[in-house]
């Protein structure tokens, strides 16, 4: 498995999108939400997808230079249309417009629709945190990608509908929890494809409803679905992915699931928080601080080194690939030499 720096791997992007003379600035933006991805350990959502965006470029799905068009906004929130372009830029344009408008109303929301594929959320919640303010996204595959299935289904019926939330704190790398809705997100099970692994128990369902761990079952037809995150409390993963598929689809206007034949791309819907409008942030981050101290002064159990927050293992794996490399497996990296 070969290992690049995130500088090498940044070079090979931007040289591929190069080729086929995507605007610099776009360019820019969608590798370094792929690359940042891989440096957090973050892997299904990074340069694995660019081979699936020159596919979506070729097939005419990504319009470069689109215009993000504002539907309609007050004050506090805004309505935005991709008109298909890159999801990173569209995802970043709406984090940047929601701290915009935070910063003049204390609260603000973003809601957009016709993306494609925004990628890891979690990287832009970040965007908030570095303005010190509290971020909370979600998105849904605006009414297609539905290979999760609902809870006491077998076929799927939503999509892996994350989540994210990024928490700033003073000096200090934020708390991010950056989920699916679903036990796993799909590109994990592209990962395991590629490395010729079995995924886990418990992360797909065959159409009989009984468990798989061969990765190919999932891009067979029909297809394997995905399980509701929860285990044996899968109806609470169920209903929080519900409610994120309202949020995401219905209120953005991107849409619902509804069927296999939709199109696939994000539905997003963006919060900001801005903590000074209610606390000064440096009290605000003593208690953060003084919070994470008592969580981890907890007892830990037989073969626990440490409790970590949400986030902290992609920060500690951050540190880590920048001194060893940032590992790319076999599949993935022959379809990127193929674009070169």
């Amino acid at each position: 498995m070969p290992n690049f720096t995130a500088e090498e791997l940044t070079t090979i992007c931007l040289n591929v999108f190069q080729k086929l003379s995507i605007p610099a600035a776009e360019a820019e933006i969608v590798t370094r939400s792929m690359v940042d991805a891989n440096r957090v350990g973050h892997d299904s959502h990074g340069v694995i997808h660019l081979e699936k965006y020159i596919r979506e470029l070729d097939a005419g799905l990504i319009q470069p230079g689109a215009s993000i068009e504002t539907l309609h906004e007050s004050a506090s929130i805004a309505v935005l249309d991709g008109n298909w372009g890159f999801g990173p830029v569209i995802a970043t344009r709406a984090v940047e417009l929601a701290i915009e408008k935070a910063k003049q109303t204390d609260i603000s929301s973003v809601a957009v629709s016709r993306s494609n594929e925004t990628g890891r959320l979690g990287g832009y919640a970040c965007l908030a945190a570095d303005a010190e303010m509290i971020a909370l996204m979600m998105a849904n595959d605006h009414g297609g990608g539905t290979c999760v299935a609902p809870h006491g289904g077998v076929e799927g019926r939503l999509s892996t509908n994350p989540i994210a939330c990024a928490v700033p704190i003073e000096g200090q790398d934020p708390i991010v929890l950056d989920m699916s809705t679903s036990v796993v997100a799909s590109g994990k099970i592209r990962v395991k494809q590629h490395q010729d692994e079995p995924v886990p128990h418990g992360w797909l369902i065959d159409t009989a409803g009984e468990s798989t761990t061969n990765a190919n079952d999932f891009y067979s037809v029909p297809p394997a679905a995905i399980l509701p995150f929860g285990g044996v409390a899968a109806h609470k993963g169920f209903g929080l992915s519900v409610i994120v598929d309202i949020l995401s689809g219905a209120l953005t206007g991107a849409g619902c699931s509804q069927s296999e034949d939709a199109r696939v791309g994000n539905g997003l819907f963006v919060l900001a928080i801005n903590v000074a409008s209610f606390r000064e942030f440096p009290g605000f981050s003593v208690e953060i601080e003084r919070f994470i101290k008592y969580l981890k002064s907890a007892k830990r159990a037989a073969g626990v080194e440490a409790i970590r927050m949400p986030g902290e293992r992609g920060w500690v794996e951050q540190r880590k690939r920048e001194q060893e490399g940032i590992p790319i497996d076999a599949e993935t990296w022959q379809q990127i030499q193929a674009l070169l």
